[in-house]
């Protein structure tokens, strides 16, 4: 393994650990780096792929940020 690719596997490693979901949907027997919640696999998934994922997660986040504060704002009577 080379220089380059053992840092890329400590850095997919780090990223699958400290991505955001909750630790019990992680799974890593057997040396896999699976998430359960967001479906991805970090030990073969493609960069971007996972960068691409996380951006639909992200405007998720923001879409139900922003229906839950109109909601807020109709009950307020606004």
């Amino acid at each position: 393994m080379s220089k380059l690719e053992a840092e890329n596997s400590i850095l997919r490693r780090l990223l699958w650990l400290r991505h955001g979901c909750p630790f019990p949907a992680l799974y890593g027997d057997d040396g896999e780096m699976q998430c359960n919640v967001c479906m991805l696999d970090f030990k073969r998934d493609s960069a971007k792929r996972i960068e691409r994922k996380f951006q639909e997660i992200g405007l998720q986040k923001y879409a139900q940020q922003i229906k839950e504060a109109k909601e807020k704002q109709k009950e307020k009577g606004g």
